[in-house]
């Protein structure tokens, strides 16, 4: 048996690598599986950049930075599968809730509200509102500023952006250090269990089809290791996306050494069952987060270049037209493909159109990533933005 360390966060997207360990998924392929529960994304980053990690849970920007040496050392790394797709929710204490008004059900129509918040605090010289996201090469920044520039909220100007790792999110709204956060579930689920968090819109409201975690493997495992954890790791996605598992996975998932919360909460975010608000009634959110394979799990090179694009639009580094060469080398979808011929599935990851499904946002097209930038001012924001 092969042992290997993993590390991961404490998030339901971590699903299918705590599943192909409970499961048996990994002992099927010769592996013996060590999960590491790590606090924070650089914790990750770093563990796994020297060798102390085998393989790990990690921020799709994150694996995509790093191999490419944008904001920190360049790493030797793979991302064969993509964990899950979507899974986030942008959230407001109750208290800036209220500042607020009335929020409507239209995540774009709460966006008046908000700037209108930012004006009313601007003029009576109080500091603008603090939001966090879990690093800046996450999703979370990317959809967070997205969101905000829809409704022509400078990020870098008119809001402060901090970092907080996800499992401290609903402690640093409850005491009070920020305004609301963008973070994975089930993070967004407890704040409002905890009456202390009002959700405005879990992200898949904003696009429908963002890499979210991918299983990231360092340079030590040798190429057979590495496929058979890709197939362990696949297949156990596969049995995380059946609706039939869904209880014996959130009673895997809340377990005290994986999220450590309550089993109820861990299953009504995987089954997209989301309560927005105090008291408020349970909402099922299509695509608020997929496992299935392959088309979530499977790498799709155009959702990683809207991420590269994203770093871009936001000054994370310059356009390089090489980028996509070195997304697909990053990806390695063919030892994903690899990897499925032993599944019993034979449907092709085919994502036609906007590889993201943007409902916000221009249109995504990964062959025009130059055409796409251009539609956003030197800020990130929609050209023509006052």
């Amino acid at each position: 048996m092969k042992r290997l360390t993993i590390g991961f966060i404490p998030l339901t997207d971590a699903a299918p690598l705590i599943a192909a360990h409970e499961c048996g998924f990994a002992a099927d392929q010769g592996l013996e599986l060590d999960l590491v529960r790590e606090v924070s994304w650089a914790n990750i980053r770093d563990k796994l950049s020297v060798g102390l990690f085998d393989a790990a849970h990690m921020l799709a920007p994150l694996a995509l930075a790093s191999a490419l040496g944008i904001g920190h050392v360049k790493v030797p790394l793979i991302a064969p599968v993509t964990l899950a797709l979507n899974g986030n929710c942008i959230t407001v204490s109750t208290a800036f809730a209220r500042e607020m008004g009335e929020i409507p059900d239209d995540p774009l129509a709460a966006l008046p509200l908000i700037r209108a918040a930012i004006e009313r605090r601007a003029s009576a010289g109080l500091s603008p509102p603090v939001f966090a996201m879990t690093f800046p090469f996450s999703t979370h920044n990317y959809l967070l500023r997205a969101y905000l520039a829809a409704g022509g909220i400078d990020p870098d100007r008119d809001v402060q952006l901090v970092v907080i790792p996800p499992p401290l999110m609903v402690n640093s709204l409850e005491k009070g250090l920020i305004d609301g956060f963008c973070v994975g579930s089930p993070w967004n689920s407890l704040a409002v269990d905890r009456g202390i968090g009002r959700i405005l819109c879990p992200t898949s409201a904003l696009f429908s089809g963002i890499p979210e975690k991918v299983l990231a493997i360092g340079a030590t495992p040798d190429a057979g290791t590495s496929l058979a954890l890709v197939a362990a790791v696949a297949r156990a996605a596969a049995w995380c996306a059946d609706p039939a598992n869904a209880r014996t996975l959130a009673d895997m998932l809340a377990a005290k050494h994986y999220l450590d919360v309550a089993a109820p909460v861990v299953l009504r975010t995987i089954e997209g069952r989301l309560v927005l608000e105090p008291g408020g009634p349970q909402i099922d959110i299509p695509d608020f987060i997929r496992y299935d394979v392959p088309d979530a799990v499977r790498p799709n090179a155009g959702r990683f270049a809207w991420l590269y694009a994203q770093m871009v639009r936001w000054g994370q580094t310059r356009f390089d037209p090489a980028a996509m060469g070195q997304i697909e080398a990053l990806i390695r979808a063919d030892l994903f493909d690899r990897a499925l011929e032993s599944m019993p599935v034979t449907a092709a990851a085919i994502v036609a159109g906007d590889p993201v499904g943007a409902r916000i946002d221009r249109p995504f097209n990964p062959f025009d990533i130059g055409g796409y930038l251009a539609g956003f001012d030197a800020r990130g924001l929609p050209a023509g933005t006052r």
